[in-house]
Protein backbone atom coordinates (compact mmCIF):
# COMPACT_ATOMS: atom_id res chain seq x y z
CA UNK A 1 0.00 0.00 0.00
CA UNK A 2 1.48 3.64 -0.77
CA UNK A 3 1.78 6.17 1.60
CA UNK A 4 -0.39 9.21 0.28
CA UNK A 5 0.51 11.77 3.06
CA UNK A 6 1.90 14.75 0.99
CA UNK A 7 -1.17 14.03 -1.30
CA UNK A 8 -3.49 14.13 1.35
CA UNK A 9 -2.13 17.04 3.48
CA UNK A 10 -2.24 18.95 -0.04
CA UNK A 11 -5.48 17.86 -0.28
CA UNK A 12 -6.67 18.87 3.73
CA UNK A 13 -4.90 22.28 2.58
CA UNK A 14 -7.64 22.74 -0.42
CA UNK A 15 -10.45 21.35 1.31
CA UNK A 16 -10.21 24.42 4.26
CA UNK A 17 -11.95 27.43 2.22
CA UNK A 18 -15.44 28.42 2.87
CA UNK A 19 -18.52 26.61 1.94
CA UNK A 20 -19.96 27.75 -1.54
CA UNK A 21 -23.00 27.50 -3.33
CA UNK A 22 -23.45 24.15 -5.50
CA UNK A 23 -26.97 23.88 -7.51
CA UNK A 24 -27.96 20.56 -9.22
CA UNK A 25 -30.32 20.54 -11.47
CA UNK A 26 -31.77 16.84 -12.61
CA UNK A 27 -34.17 15.85 -15.44
CA UNK A 28 -35.56 12.24 -15.22
CA UNK A 29 -36.72 10.80 -18.60
CA UNK A 30 -38.76 7.56 -18.16
CA UNK A 31 -38.31 6.72 -14.85
CA UNK A 32 -40.40 4.09 -13.15
CA UNK A 33 -40.97 6.37 -9.87
CA UNK A 34 -41.28 9.75 -8.92
CA UNK A 35 -39.24 9.42 -5.58
CA UNK A 36 -35.60 9.97 -5.64
CA UNK A 37 -33.61 9.47 -2.56
CA UNK A 38 -31.03 12.03 -2.62
CA UNK A 39 -27.81 11.99 0.02
CA UNK A 40 -25.87 15.08 0.38
CA UNK A 41 -22.55 16.09 1.97
CA UNK A 42 -22.77 16.73 5.78
CA UNK A 43 -19.71 18.64 6.74
CA UNK A 44 -18.27 17.39 3.48
CA UNK A 45 -18.51 13.67 4.53
CA UNK A 46 -20.55 10.97 3.96
CA UNK A 47 -22.94 10.70 6.85
CA UNK A 48 -25.74 8.14 5.96
CA UNK A 49 -28.38 9.79 8.08
CA UNK A 50 -28.74 12.45 5.53
CA UNK A 51 -30.49 10.76 2.84
CA UNK A 52 -33.84 12.41 2.28
CA UNK A 53 -37.18 11.12 0.01
CA UNK A 54 -37.69 13.58 -2.71
CA UNK A 55 -40.41 13.77 -5.46
CA UNK A 56 -39.80 15.14 -8.90
CA UNK A 57 -42.22 17.67 -10.27
CA UNK A 58 -44.32 17.48 -13.35
CA UNK A 59 -41.82 18.67 -15.34
CA UNK A 60 -39.91 15.96 -14.02
CA UNK A 61 -36.99 17.91 -12.60
CA UNK A 62 -35.13 18.44 -9.48
CA UNK A 63 -33.12 21.38 -8.07
CA UNK A 64 -30.92 20.58 -5.25
CA UNK A 65 -28.68 23.37 -3.33
CA UNK A 66 -26.72 22.77 -0.71
CA UNK A 67 -23.06 24.22 0.28
CA UNK A 68 -19.50 22.50 0.07
CA UNK A 69 -16.33 23.38 1.12
CA UNK A 70 -14.85 21.99 -2.26
CA UNK A 71 -15.76 18.70 -3.52
CA UNK A 72 -18.03 16.53 -2.13
CA UNK A 73 -19.92 13.06 -2.59
CA UNK A 74 -23.60 13.55 -3.53
CA UNK A 75 -25.82 9.89 -4.45
CA UNK A 76 -28.92 9.50 -5.72
CA UNK A 77 -31.53 6.49 -6.35
CA UNK A 78 -34.19 5.98 -8.56
CA UNK A 79 -35.80 3.13 -10.69
CA UNK A 80 -33.82 0.56 -8.59
CA UNK A 81 -30.51 2.42 -9.85
CA UNK A 82 -27.56 4.45 -7.62
CA UNK A 83 -25.23 6.63 -9.06
CA UNK A 84 -22.82 8.35 -7.39
CA UNK A 85 -21.06 11.80 -8.13
CA UNK A 86 -18.42 14.07 -7.09
CA UNK A 87 -19.50 17.86 -6.88
CA UNK A 88 -18.13 21.22 -7.01
CA UNK A 89 -19.38 23.84 -6.30
CA UNK A 90 -21.24 25.63 -8.95
CA UNK A 91 -24.01 24.61 -11.64
CA UNK A 92 -24.08 20.86 -12.89
CA UNK A 93 -26.96 19.72 -14.65
CA UNK A 94 -27.80 15.61 -14.79
CA UNK A 95 -30.03 14.25 -17.14
CA UNK A 96 -31.33 10.36 -16.36
CA UNK A 97 -32.92 8.85 -19.41
CA UNK A 98 -33.93 5.33 -18.77
CA UNK A 99 -35.00 4.44 -21.68
CA UNK A 100 -31.18 3.22 -22.17
CA UNK A 101 -29.36 1.27 -20.20
CA UNK A 102 -25.73 1.53 -18.07
CA UNK A 103 -24.09 4.27 -17.70
CA UNK A 104 -25.70 5.52 -21.30
CA UNK A 105 -28.40 6.04 -18.91
CA UNK A 106 -26.09 9.32 -17.52
CA UNK A 107 -26.13 12.13 -19.47
CA UNK A 108 -24.12 14.76 -17.56
CA UNK A 109 -23.08 18.63 -17.99
CA UNK A 110 -20.29 20.14 -15.89
CA UNK A 111 -17.02 19.93 -14.96
CA UNK A 112 -14.89 16.07 -14.91
CA UNK A 113 -17.56 14.51 -16.89
CA UNK A 114 -15.38 11.42 -18.54
CA UNK A 115 -14.62 11.35 -14.48
CA UNK A 116 -18.15 11.44 -13.46
CA UNK A 117 -19.23 8.49 -15.87
CA UNK A 118 -16.52 6.25 -15.03
CA UNK A 119 -17.32 6.58 -11.22
CA UNK A 120 -20.57 5.44 -12.11
CA UNK A 121 -19.00 2.13 -13.75
CA UNK A 122 -17.24 1.36 -10.77
CA UNK A 123 -17.73 -1.80 -8.68
CA UNK A 124 -19.46 -1.28 -4.96
CA UNK A 125 -18.55 -5.18 -4.12
CA UNK A 126 -18.36 -4.90 -0.08
CA UNK A 127 -15.10 -4.60 1.25
CA UNK A 128 -15.22 -7.89 3.02
CA UNK A 129 -16.56 -10.02 0.66
CA UNK A 130 -13.02 -8.74 -1.13
CA UNK A 131 -10.75 -9.18 1.38
CA UNK A 132 -12.08 -12.79 1.91
CA UNK A 133 -11.10 -13.50 -1.99
CA UNK A 134 -7.88 -11.66 -2.21
CA UNK A 135 -7.07 -14.20 1.53
CA UNK A 136 -8.54 -16.81 -0.49
CA UNK A 137 -6.15 -16.08 -3.58
CA UNK A 138 -3.24 -15.81 -1.91
CA UNK A 139 -2.61 -16.30 2.27
CA UNK A 140 0.73 -14.95 2.60
CA UNK A 141 1.00 -11.15 4.21
CA UNK A 142 3.19 -10.07 1.24
CA UNK A 143 1.51 -12.07 -1.34
CA UNK A 144 -2.04 -10.80 -0.52
CA UNK A 145 -1.08 -7.45 -0.16
CA UNK A 146 0.73 -7.41 -3.88
CA UNK A 147 -2.61 -8.63 -5.28
CA UNK A 148 -4.00 -5.30 -3.80
CA UNK A 149 -1.19 -2.99 -4.70
CA UNK A 150 -1.40 -4.22 -8.51
CA UNK A 151 -5.36 -3.94 -8.51
CA UNK A 152 -5.44 -0.41 -6.72
CA UNK A 153 -2.88 0.84 -9.65
CA UNK A 154 -4.93 -0.90 -12.36
CA UNK A 155 -7.80 1.19 -10.84
CA UNK A 156 -6.15 4.30 -10.84
CA UNK A 157 -4.85 4.32 -14.38
CA UNK A 158 -8.00 4.98 -16.60
CA UNK A 159 -8.36 8.39 -14.16
CA UNK A 160 -4.70 9.14 -14.56
CA UNK A 161 -4.90 8.91 -18.20
CA UNK A 162 -8.26 11.18 -18.05
CA UNK A 163 -5.84 13.99 -15.97
CA UNK A 164 -3.34 13.58 -18.65
CA UNK A 165 -5.32 14.45 -21.60
CA UNK A 166 -7.17 17.20 -19.29
CA UNK A 167 -10.56 15.33 -19.00
CA UNK A 168 -10.59 15.93 -15.10
CA UNK A 169 -9.16 18.03 -12.94
CA UNK A 170 -6.59 17.48 -10.01
CA UNK A 171 -8.64 17.77 -7.40
CA UNK A 172 -11.27 15.26 -9.14
CA UNK A 173 -8.53 12.86 -9.59
CA UNK A 174 -7.37 13.26 -5.96
CA UNK A 175 -11.00 13.27 -4.51
CA UNK A 176 -10.93 9.92 -6.35
CA UNK A 177 -7.77 8.35 -5.19
CA UNK A 178 -8.04 8.89 -1.74
CA UNK A 179 -11.65 7.10 -1.94
CA UNK A 180 -9.55 4.00 -3.73
CA UNK A 181 -6.71 4.61 -0.78
CA UNK A 182 -9.50 4.35 1.92
CA UNK A 183 -11.26 0.96 0.01
CA UNK A 184 -8.18 -0.63 -0.29
CA UNK A 185 -7.00 0.16 3.66
CA UNK A 186 -10.52 -1.01 4.54
CA UNK A 187 -10.02 -4.51 2.27
CA UNK A 188 -6.64 -5.06 3.72
CA UNK A 189 -7.68 -4.48 7.20
CA UNK A 190 -10.09 -6.74 7.61
CA UNK A 191 -7.99 -10.13 7.04
CA UNK A 192 -5.97 -9.46 10.39
CA UNK A 193 -9.04 -8.51 12.21
CA UNK A 194 -10.46 -12.12 10.60
CA UNK A 195 -7.70 -14.21 11.34
CA UNK A 196 -7.42 -12.51 15.09
CA UNK A 197 -10.34 -13.41 16.25
CA UNK A 198 -10.22 -17.02 14.84
CA UNK A 199 -7.63 -17.54 17.07
CA UNK A 200 -10.02 -16.15 20.01
CA UNK A 201 -12.91 -18.98 19.40
CA UNK A 202 -12.92 -22.02 22.13
CA UNK A 203 -11.13 -24.59 20.90
CA UNK A 204 -9.79 -22.96 17.88
CA UNK A 205 -6.05 -24.34 16.32
CA UNK A 206 -5.72 -21.20 13.99
CA UNK A 207 -2.43 -19.12 14.22
CA UNK A 208 -2.54 -15.24 14.06
CA UNK A 209 0.99 -15.39 12.24
CA UNK A 210 3.42 -12.94 12.68
CA UNK A 211 3.49 -11.36 9.05
CA UNK A 212 -0.05 -10.63 9.74
CA UNK A 213 0.58 -8.50 12.98
CA UNK A 214 3.22 -6.82 10.92
CA UNK A 215 0.93 -5.73 8.63
CA UNK A 216 -1.98 -4.63 10.43
CA UNK A 217 0.50 -2.28 12.34
CA UNK A 218 1.90 -0.90 9.15
CA UNK A 219 -1.93 -0.33 7.55
CA UNK A 220 -2.85 1.96 10.18
CA UNK A 221 0.96 3.44 10.08
CA UNK A 222 0.43 4.11 6.27
CA UNK A 223 -3.27 5.09 6.58
CA UNK A 224 -3.76 7.06 9.55
CA UNK A 225 -7.10 6.91 11.20
CA UNK A 226 -6.94 9.99 12.07
CA UNK A 227 -6.81 11.88 9.00
CA UNK A 228 -9.98 13.18 7.69
CA UNK A 229 -9.24 12.10 4.13
CA UNK A 230 -11.00 8.98 4.35
CA UNK A 231 -14.47 10.55 5.63
CA UNK A 232 -16.00 10.46 1.83
CA UNK A 233 -15.83 6.76 1.51
CA UNK A 234 -18.29 4.15 2.46
CA UNK A 235 -16.19 2.08 4.01
CA UNK A 236 -13.70 4.22 6.42
CA UNK A 237 -16.59 3.84 9.58
CA UNK A 238 -15.58 0.29 9.43
CA UNK A 239 -12.05 0.72 9.09
CA UNK A 240 -11.99 2.96 11.71
CA UNK A 241 -14.01 0.79 13.97
CA UNK A 242 -11.97 -1.89 13.62
CA UNK A 243 -8.99 -0.11 14.21
CA UNK A 244 -10.87 1.75 17.83
CA UNK A 245 -12.59 -1.84 18.80
CA UNK A 246 -10.22 -4.44 17.83
CA UNK A 247 -6.82 -3.21 16.79
CA UNK A 248 -6.05 -0.33 19.42
CA UNK A 249 -8.86 -1.33 22.00
CA UNK A 250 -8.11 -4.81 22.14
CA UNK A 251 -5.26 -6.37 20.59
CA UNK A 252 -2.62 -3.37 21.26
CA UNK A 253 -4.21 -3.11 24.53
CA UNK A 254 -3.72 -7.03 25.61
CA UNK A 255 -0.20 -7.17 23.63
CA UNK A 256 1.14 -4.35 26.16
CA UNK A 257 0.42 -5.82 29.33
CA UNK A 258 -3.29 -4.56 29.73
CA UNK A 259 -6.10 -6.80 31.27
CA UNK A 260 -8.01 -9.34 28.36
CA UNK A 261 -10.93 -7.60 27.14
CA UNK A 262 -13.89 -9.94 27.64
CA UNK A 263 -16.81 -9.87 25.86
CA UNK A 264 -19.30 -7.11 27.14
CA UNK A 265 -21.49 -8.85 30.04
CA UNK A 266 -24.47 -6.23 28.29
CA UNK A 267 -25.45 -4.42 25.19
CA UNK A 268 -25.37 -1.39 27.21
CA UNK A 269 -21.69 -2.25 28.25
CA UNK A 270 -21.21 -2.64 24.58
CA UNK A 271 -22.24 0.80 23.42
CA UNK A 272 -20.73 2.74 26.32
CA UNK A 273 -17.52 0.57 25.70
CA UNK A 274 -17.60 1.39 21.55
CA UNK A 275 -18.32 4.89 22.48
CA UNK A 276 -15.44 5.08 24.67
CA UNK A 277 -13.30 3.57 22.42
CA UNK A 278 -13.75 6.50 20.03
CA UNK A 279 -13.26 8.84 21.87
CA UNK A 280 -9.91 7.76 23.58
CA UNK A 281 -8.53 6.81 20.17
CA UNK A 282 -9.74 9.49 18.15
CA UNK A 283 -8.97 12.94 16.99
CA UNK A 284 -10.74 15.98 15.36
CA UNK A 285 -13.10 15.88 12.35
CA UNK A 286 -12.55 12.28 12.63
CA UNK A 287 -13.85 11.37 16.33
CA UNK A 288 -17.31 13.77 15.66
CA UNK A 289 -17.95 12.05 12.83
CA UNK A 290 -17.29 8.33 14.01
CA UNK A 291 -19.06 9.20 17.05
CA UNK A 292 -22.00 10.18 15.25
CA UNK A 293 -22.11 7.79 12.90
CA UNK A 294 -21.72 5.10 15.41
CA UNK A 295 -24.78 6.71 16.97
CA UNK A 296 -26.39 6.99 14.18
CA UNK A 297 -25.96 3.34 13.29
CA UNK A 298 -27.21 2.06 16.79
CA UNK A 299 -30.34 4.44 16.32
CA UNK A 300 -31.54 3.19 13.29
CA UNK A 301 -31.36 0.02 14.81
CA UNK A 302 -34.64 0.76 16.25
CA UNK A 303 -33.89 -1.58 19.24
CA UNK A 304 -34.81 1.81 21.39
CA UNK A 305 -32.17 1.12 24.28
CA UNK A 306 -32.01 4.16 26.89
CA UNK A 307 -27.67 4.20 26.62
CA UNK A 308 -28.41 5.44 23.44
CA UNK A 309 -30.12 8.56 24.42
CA UNK A 310 -27.41 9.02 27.19
CA UNK A 311 -24.47 8.89 25.03
CA UNK A 312 -26.69 10.98 22.49
CA UNK A 313 -26.50 13.79 24.70
CA UNK A 314 -22.56 13.35 25.90
CA UNK A 315 -21.99 13.86 22.03
CA UNK A 316 -24.26 17.21 21.93
CA UNK A 317 -22.50 18.39 24.94
CA UNK A 318 -18.67 17.61 23.32
CA UNK A 319 -20.12 18.71 20.27
CA UNK A 320 -23.07 21.85 20.45
CA UNK A 321 -22.61 23.06 17.20
CA UNK A 322 -22.73 19.62 15.27
CA UNK A 323 -23.70 19.43 12.39
CA UNK A 324 -24.68 15.67 12.54
CA UNK A 325 -27.02 16.39 15.67
CA UNK A 326 -30.20 17.33 13.36
CA UNK A 327 -30.00 13.68 11.58
CA UNK A 328 -29.40 12.37 15.17
CA UNK A 329 -32.35 14.24 17.21
CA UNK A 330 -34.94 12.82 15.63
CA UNK A 331 -34.13 8.84 15.78
CA UNK A 332 -33.37 9.74 19.67
CA UNK A 333 -36.54 11.21 20.16
CA UNK A 334 -38.19 8.21 18.84
CA UNK A 335 -36.38 6.13 22.35
CA UNK A 336 -37.86 8.24 24.54
CA UNK A 337 -41.29 8.29 22.42
CA UNK A 338 -40.82 4.41 22.60
CA UNK A 339 -40.00 4.01 26.31
CA UNK A 340 -42.73 6.26 27.47
CA UNK A 341 -45.24 3.85 25.59
CA UNK A 342 -43.67 0.93 27.21
CA UNK A 343 -45.27 2.47 30.12
CA UNK A 344 -48.73 2.06 29.07
CA UNK A 345 -51.13 -0.53 29.27
CA UNK A 346 -52.21 -3.01 26.34
CA UNK A 347 -55.05 -1.46 24.36
CA UNK A 348 -58.15 -3.82 23.99
CA UNK A 349 -56.96 -4.78 20.56
CA UNK A 350 -54.20 -5.87 21.12
CA UNK A 351 -54.45 -9.55 22.29
CA UNK A 352 -52.41 -12.55 23.09
CA UNK A 353 -53.02 -16.29 21.93
CA UNK A 354 -54.09 -18.38 24.84
CA UNK A 355 -50.84 -19.63 26.54
CA UNK A 356 -48.52 -18.94 24.01
CA UNK A 357 -45.98 -20.33 25.25
CA UNK A 358 -47.41 -23.89 25.09
CA UNK A 359 -48.10 -23.71 21.20
CA UNK A 360 -45.63 -26.15 19.32
CA UNK A 361 -46.40 -26.57 15.79
CA UNK A 362 -48.58 -23.63 12.90
CA UNK A 363 -51.74 -26.70 12.73
CA UNK A 364 -52.15 -26.23 16.52
CA UNK A 365 -51.81 -22.41 16.20
CA UNK A 366 -53.95 -22.06 12.77
CA UNK A 367 -56.61 -24.60 14.56
CA UNK A 368 -56.86 -21.32 16.98
CA UNK A 369 -58.54 -19.69 14.20
CA UNK A 370 -61.28 -22.11 12.39
CA UNK A 371 -64.04 -20.54 10.49
CA UNK A 372 -61.94 -17.16 10.25
CA UNK A 373 -59.95 -15.60 7.59
CA UNK A 374 -56.39 -14.68 9.15
CA UNK A 375 -53.51 -12.23 8.02
CA UNK A 376 -50.76 -13.16 9.26
CA UNK A 377 -47.23 -11.28 10.01
CA UNK A 378 -44.03 -13.02 10.53
CA UNK A 379 -42.08 -10.29 12.18
CA UNK A 380 -39.30 -9.88 15.01
CA UNK A 381 -37.92 -7.12 17.39
CA UNK A 382 -34.59 -7.06 15.56
CA UNK A 383 -36.23 -7.22 11.59
CA UNK A 384 -35.75 -3.78 10.33
CA UNK A 385 -37.57 -4.24 7.25
CA UNK A 386 -40.40 -5.75 9.44
CA UNK A 387 -40.79 -2.55 11.49
CA UNK A 388 -40.71 -0.32 8.42
CA UNK A 389 -44.19 -2.29 7.22
CA UNK A 390 -45.41 -1.32 10.56
CA UNK A 391 -46.09 2.23 8.65
CA UNK A 392 -48.64 1.04 6.84
CA UNK A 393 -50.59 -0.72 9.74
CA UNK A 394 -53.07 1.93 10.16
CA UNK A 395 -54.71 1.44 6.56
CA UNK A 396 -54.61 -2.47 6.82
CA UNK A 397 -56.08 -2.71 10.31
CA UNK A 398 -58.68 -0.40 8.87
CA UNK A 399 -58.82 -2.67 5.84
CA UNK A 400 -58.90 -5.87 7.55
CA UNK A 401 -61.57 -4.38 10.28
CA UNK A 402 -63.76 -3.35 7.45
CA UNK A 403 -64.35 -7.00 6.38
CA UNK A 404 -64.62 -8.58 9.42
CA UNK A 405 -60.85 -9.92 8.93
CA UNK A 406 -58.54 -11.57 12.13
CA UNK A 407 -55.04 -9.64 12.59
CA UNK A 408 -52.53 -12.53 13.60
CA UNK A 409 -48.49 -11.40 14.82
CA UNK A 410 -45.96 -14.26 14.94
CA UNK A 411 -42.87 -12.89 16.75
CA UNK A 412 -39.63 -15.05 16.24
CA UNK A 413 -38.04 -13.46 19.18
CA UNK A 414 -35.90 -15.63 21.83
CA UNK A 415 -37.45 -15.57 25.03
CA UNK A 416 -35.03 -13.19 26.46
CA UNK A 417 -36.39 -10.63 24.26
CA UNK A 418 -40.11 -10.83 25.54
CA UNK A 419 -40.51 -7.61 27.42
CA UNK A 420 -38.87 -5.95 24.47
CA UNK A 421 -41.30 -7.69 21.85
CA UNK A 422 -44.23 -6.49 24.29
CA UNK A 423 -42.89 -3.07 24.51
CA UNK A 424 -43.06 -2.61 20.76
CA UNK A 425 -46.30 -4.23 20.45
CA UNK A 426 -47.41 -1.11 22.13
CA UNK A 427 -45.11 1.52 20.25
CA UNK A 428 -46.16 0.58 17.04
CA UNK A 429 -49.75 0.33 18.13
CA UNK A 430 -49.80 -3.12 16.38
CA UNK A 431 -53.67 -4.63 17.17
CA UNK A 432 -54.80 -8.19 16.56
CA UNK A 433 -53.83 -11.14 17.71
CA UNK A 434 -50.24 -11.94 19.35
CA UNK A 435 -48.10 -14.59 19.82
CA UNK A 436 -44.13 -15.31 20.74
CA UNK A 437 -42.77 -18.72 19.11
CA UNK A 438 -41.04 -21.17 21.38
CA UNK A 439 -38.41 -23.49 19.90
CA UNK A 440 -40.90 -25.94 18.81
CA UNK A 441 -43.09 -23.42 16.86
CA UNK A 442 -40.06 -21.78 15.59
CA UNK A 443 -38.69 -24.80 14.06
CA UNK A 444 -42.20 -26.02 13.11
CA UNK A 445 -42.46 -22.69 11.26
CA UNK A 446 -39.21 -23.18 9.41
CA UNK A 447 -39.88 -26.40 8.01
CA UNK A 448 -43.16 -26.32 6.68
CA UNK A 449 -42.35 -22.31 4.91
CA UNK A 450 -38.97 -22.51 4.54
CA UNK A 451 -38.19 -26.24 4.11
CA UNK A 452 -36.10 -26.17 7.46
CA UNK A 453 -33.48 -24.37 5.72
CA UNK A 454 -33.47 -21.24 8.37
CA UNK A 455 -35.70 -18.35 7.74
CA UNK A 456 -36.34 -14.87 6.29
CA UNK A 457 -38.85 -12.46 7.55
CA UNK A 458 -40.81 -10.48 7.23
CA UNK A 459 -42.97 -13.25 6.06
CA UNK A 460 -47.15 -12.67 5.12
CA UNK A 461 -49.47 -15.72 5.07
CA UNK A 462 -53.50 -15.84 4.68
CA UNK A 463 -54.91 -18.21 6.74
CA UNK A 464 -58.74 -19.59 5.64
CA UNK A 465 -60.53 -21.82 8.16
CA UNK A 466 -57.92 -23.40 10.40
CA UNK A 467 -55.82 -24.07 7.11
CA UNK A 468 -53.45 -22.13 5.20
CA UNK A 469 -54.27 -20.45 1.74
CA UNK A 470 -51.53 -18.33 0.88
CA UNK A 471 -48.11 -19.44 2.28
CA UNK A 472 -46.29 -16.10 1.02
CA UNK A 473 -48.80 -13.06 0.82
CA UNK A 474 -48.26 -9.49 -0.04
CA UNK A 475 -47.00 -6.97 2.17
CA UNK A 476 -48.78 -4.45 4.22
CA UNK A 477 -47.04 -2.11 1.67
CA UNK A 478 -48.75 -3.10 -1.61
CA UNK A 479 -52.03 -1.85 0.18
CA UNK A 480 -54.16 -1.97 -2.63
CA UNK A 481 -53.16 -5.26 -4.27
CA UNK A 482 -52.54 -6.92 -0.63
CA UNK A 483 -56.19 -6.09 -0.14
CA UNK A 484 -57.36 -7.91 -3.08
CA UNK A 485 -55.17 -10.69 -1.87
CA UNK A 486 -57.00 -11.05 1.05
CA UNK A 487 -60.55 -10.71 -0.60
CA UNK A 488 -60.24 -13.57 -2.64
CA UNK A 489 -60.39 -15.74 0.45
CA UNK A 490 -63.71 -13.88 2.21
CA UNK A 491 -66.42 -16.36 0.68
Amino acid sequence: MKKYVLALLLLSINLMVFAQEATLKIKFIAAKEKKVIVQLPVNNTTFYPARKEMWFDKDSTLNLNFKISKIANVYLINSEKRFNFFIEPGETSIVFDFNKTGVQTIQYQGSNKDGQLLLNQRSTAFYQSRADNYYKTDSTASGMMALLAADEKKELMPYEQLLKENKITNTFYQFFKERVASDYAAIAAHVPVMLYFATLKPGSKAVFKQEFKDLWAKIYKEYPVNGSQGLNAPDFYYYVRYYSDYYAGKYLHEKNGGNVIEAPASEEIYLERRYAGFEKNLTGNVREYMLASFLSDELMQQKYQPILVELFNKFKTSYPKSAYTAYLQPVANEVLVFHKNAQKDFVTSQKFVANYDQVNSLDELMGQFKDKTVFVDIWATWCGPCKAEFAHGADLDKFLTSKGVEMLYISMDKESADQQWKDMIKYYKLSGNHIRTNMALQTDLINKLWEGKGYGIPRYLILKNGKLAVADALRPSDKEKLYKQIEGYLN
